[in-house]
Parts: structure tokens; C-alpha cells; sequence
């Protein structure tokens, strides 16, 4: 009987690890990354079971890490990501049998909102912002509009991140749970969907809308992949040629231009061209229509890293310098990402200079590589410096020289849509066979060039921009008849289409 007692005891306990009612069984874990690789600090992962229907989210941490507890021991659920100014991501994750962690890493694009701080700005009364917050938020959006039309990721990332630390915690996350209703692929309308989140916070729980309904909902507009623009300059340059005795000059350019750009799957594509027909006084050698063209590809390859290459070609005009010359070259680069502000580029670049006729022997291979480090001080704020080394091959010894380059620039927000930068060049350039008199003696020739230019531009009613611009340039070598001192001011107008 005692032997018969324990066996009936010992079918009866329940086995080690068995389910019991409110224990937890199911463990959704992950990382939310943005579009560069980097965690989202504040993104809100909500996932639902297939089976009872029972919702569970979390926020992610400083590390974007999310963890979701079921009492469930088999079982699918329905994720859902959403981070405010990204696209909702969706997936389904299934338990296996045995097991319990079950991984949902995930990924998140920017969305379609041109400039997702406006949006946070127009439901700034339902979302009850202090009067500090809403005047940091206007100088996050403010850097925004000063980055033109073609605002980089960076920037967009980085204005996200700032506007998250400006608002609290609820309501940062009652933008996130704004992003639209379950069933859409887009978010709703921004100002909308601000209002929305607030009062349901305050209501009770409705029906879903209907399908009329929800077809009537405005949603965001399709991210612009290209622009074109027109563009008209008055120029003044006290020294057009860069002689000595210095061509004094007004001119009158015209631009015509655009770009394109694709982004899919952390690769993105960018094409550029800019025209330009100028008139100036004084000279007709100079009137003629110049333009540049270049194509760019660059992949991200996880969090921190990412490569890169680039072609561009320039007929009758040249990066740097003042002269007439086709250019042709191509640029492979890698980056390193420290963080969402601090980035390192080394890059590598293979030049051909081809002359004119009458100065075919300056024709040139110009391998280049260099350095540049690059951090946004948010806000719109940005700094950068770099260097350069590059040995120019030109086809006669007489133009053959080992240069280089150290490059500075900094840039920031002024006002609404209004900005201004700044950039500062030394070049040097040793000549390896050019001798120069000195006296009694013969010198291998040195050059010296500092460029300082300082730019203000503005962004009027969204589709026309002015820009402001005096560059000094002065040229010194150890031969005199190389040195020139030049002023230069230009006033333009583009009009974006």
C-alpha cells in the first residue's frame, strides 16, 4: 500500500517545468536599430498573441533593447514597432516547441514626413508643450528647413533624437503610438494623429474605423526622390584670371540643375548635375557653359561601418582651381560611425585633368587620399576637418608636383529656413623638377593657397532660396609672377521645382 501511495503521489505531482496558471513562459526580445545601424533610444514594441488576443509593449532602452512577458506556453504573436518620424515595422513571431526567448530584432526606415518636428510643433496644444519645449523644438525644425531640400539622413536622425529629449516620456510615447492604425502602411496625417493620441487617453475605447472611413484618412506625402531647380547669380571678382595684375570683372550666370536619390535597404544611390552659363565683362574666354555631373553609391555594413564609391565629371571648370579644364574622377571612401554624431571618412581618389589644346602638356593624373573627420553638434550645427596628400603626374616634368591640403568648415542654424557656413583651405604644392631664380641661385618652385569663404543662405516661401557668398583667396610662391590676391562676392536665386 505505501509503495502504491507513492507511485499515485508521484503521477499526480505535476512535473518540473510544467505550466502553471500566471507563470511566465513566452520571453519577446530585441533591438531596435534605425536606418544607420544605431539603437532607438524610446522606441515603443507592442506585440499581441494570436491566441487570446492579449497586448503587452514596452519601450526600448538606452540600448534599444525591448524584453515582452507572456504567461503562454505556445503560441504566435503579432510585433509591432513604432518610433515616431519611421515607418511601423510589423512582424510575426512564432514559439517553437521548448522554447521560451524568442528574438525580434528590428530594423526601422525614416518615414514620409518631409519634417517630422513641424508635426510635433502643429499638435504642441493636445500634447501640452511647455513654452521651452516648443521653442526647442522650433530651432531643431528651424535646422531642418536650412538644410534645403535634400536633408541627409544624419541630420533627420539626429533632429528625432533631439526632439525626443525634449519631450517626456509620455509624450514621446504618445507620438510613437500615433504612427496610424494597425491595419494601414502608412502613418495619418501628423497633426492628426498628435490630436488623436491625446484624446485617447482621455476617451474610451472605440470600434475600429470602418473602411470608408479609413480610406478617407489623409496620409503623408511619398519621400521626394529628385528635384530640379533654376538658379540666376550676380557675381563681382576683383581678380577673374588669378594673375598678378588681376582682370577685374560682373558677371551674370545661370544655373540649371537637379539631383536624384534612392534609398532601399541601407543602400542608397544619389545622382547630381549642375549647369551653369556665364557672361562676364571684360573677357570672352571665361563665357562659356560649364557643368558637372556625379553618380554616388554607398551601403551600410551594420551599425558603425559603411563604404562607398563616386564618379564625377566636370567640363570646362574644375573643383579648385580657376582655370578651364575637364575633370574626371573616382572616389572610394569607407566611414566609420563612432555614433550618430562623430564619423571618420578615409577616402581614396584617382583624377585625370585634361587641358585644352594650346595647354595639352598640363594634362594630368592626380591620385589623391585623405582623411575627414566629421561631427553634428545638433540643432543643425556641424564641424569638420580634414587633410589630403596627392602627387600630381602631369604629362611634361615641368607640372609635376607632390601637394597637400588641410580643409576646415563649420556650419549653423541662424533663424527659421536661414543659415550659415564657412569653410577654410591651405594647400601646398611642391614642384619636383620646376627650378625658380632666386638671386644667384636656382630653387625647386612652392606654392602656398589659402581660400576662406563664408556663405549665408535662406529659404524663401519653401521653393526659393537666396544665397550670399564672399570668398578671399590669396596665392603666394617663391615666384612672383605666380602670386595673385582675390575678392569675391556673389548674390543667388534658386527656385526649387
Amino acid at each position: 500500500m505505501s509503495r502504491l501511495l507513492a507511485l499515485l503521489l508521484a503521477l499526480g505531482a505535476p512535473r518540473p517545468g510544467a505550466t502553471q496558471a500566471g507563470a511566465i513562459t513566452s520571453t519577446i526580445t530585441g533591438t531596435v536599430t534605425g536606418p544607420d545601424g544605431q539603437a532607438l533610444v524610446g522606441a515603443i514594441a507592442q506585440a499581441t498573441s494570436v491566441t487570446t488576443q492579449v497586448t503587452r509593449g514596452q519601450s526600448t532602452d538606452a540600448r534599444g533593447r525591448f524584453t515582452i512577458l507572456f504567461p503562454e506556453s505556445e503560441g504566435q504573436y503579432q510585433l509591432i514597432v513604432r518610433y515616431f518620424g519611421m515607418v511601423p515595422a510589423r512582424l510575426t513571431v512564432v514559439r517553437q516547441v521548448h522554447e521560451v526567448r524568442l528574438p525580434a530584432s528590428v530594423r526601422m526606415d525614416l518615414g514620409a514626413l518631409p519634417n517630422p518636428i513641424d508635426s510635433i510643433l502643429t499638435g504642441r496644444h493636445p500634447l501640452r508643450l511647455s513654452a521651452t519645449q516648443t521653442a526647442r523644438l522650433r530651432e531643431i525644425s528651424d535646422s531642418l528647413h536650412a538644410q534645403n531640400l535634400a536633408t541627409s539622413d544624419s541630420h533627420m536622425l539626429q533632429a528625432l533624437e533631439q526632439a525626443r529629449s525634449v519631450l517626456t516620456a509620455y509624450q514621446w510615447a504618445q507620438l510613437s503610438n500615433a504612427l496610424g492604425t494597425p491595419g494601414s502602411r502608412h502613418p495619418a496625417s501628423p497633426a492628426a494623429s498628435v490630436q488623436e493620441a491625446a484624446r485617447q487617453d482621455a476617451a474610451p475605447a472605440r470600434p475600429a474605423p470602418s473602411a470608408q472611413g479609413a480610406a478617407q484618412q489623409q496620409t503623408a506625402p511619398t519621400p521626394r526622390t529628385w528635384a530640379v531647380y533654376t538658379g540666376l547669380s550676380n557675381v563681382y571678382d576683383t581678380n577673374l584670371d588669378h594673375s598678378p595684375a588681376g582682370l577685374e570683372s560682373y558677371g551674370v550666370l545661370v544655373g540649371l540643375g537637379g539631383w536624384y536619390r534612392h534609398r532601399s535597404s541601407g543602400t542608397t544611390v544619389a545622382a547630381q548635375y549642375d549647369g551653369v552659363f556665364r557672361n562676364y565683362t571684360g573677357t570672352t574666354i571665361w563665357n562659356r557653359p560649364g557643368h558637372d555631373a556625379s553618380l554616388s553609391i554607398n551601403q551600410r555594413m551594420g551599425p558603425h561601418w559603411a563604404v562607398g564609391a563616386s564618379a564625377e565629371a566636370l567640363i570646362n571648370g574644375s573643383a579648385e582651381d580657376r582655370v578651364l579644364r575637364n575633370e574626371y574622377s573616382v572616389q572610394p571612401e569607407v566611414e566609420y560611425r563612432f555614433n550618430r554624431s562623430n564619423r571618420l571618412l578615409l577616402y581614396g581618389e584617382y583624377l585625370l585633368k585634361r587641358y585644352p589644346s594650346p595647354l595639352a602638356s598640363q594634362n594630368a593624373v592626380d591620385p589623391r587620399v585623405g582623411v575627414r573627420f566629421r561631427q553634428l553638434l545638433g540643432a543643425g550645427r556641424t564641424w569638420g576637418v580634414g587633410g589630403r596628400y596627392d602627387y600630381n603626374r602631369a604629362d611634361t616634368t615641368r607640372y609635376r608636383f607632390k601637394g597637400w591640403a588641410v580643409i576646415g568648415d563649420v556650419a549653423s542654424p541662424l533663424w527659421a529656413g536661414a543659415r550659415v557656413s564657412s569653410n577654410v583651405r591651405y594647400r601646398v604644392r611642391r614642384y619636383t623638377s620646376r627650378l625658380v631664380e632666386l638671386g644667384t641661385t636656382k630653387v625647386l618652385r612652392r606654392d602656398d593657397d589659402w581660400v576662406a569663404t563664408i556663405t549665408w543662405g535662406q529659404m524663401l516661401a519653401r521653393s526659393w532660396e537666396v544665397f550670399l557668398s564672399y570668398q578671399y583667396e590669396t596665392y603666394q610662391s617663391n615666384d612672383s609672377r605666380r602670386e595673385f590676391l582675390d575678392h569675391w562676392v556673389g548674390l543667388t536665386f534658386n527656385r526649387w521645382w
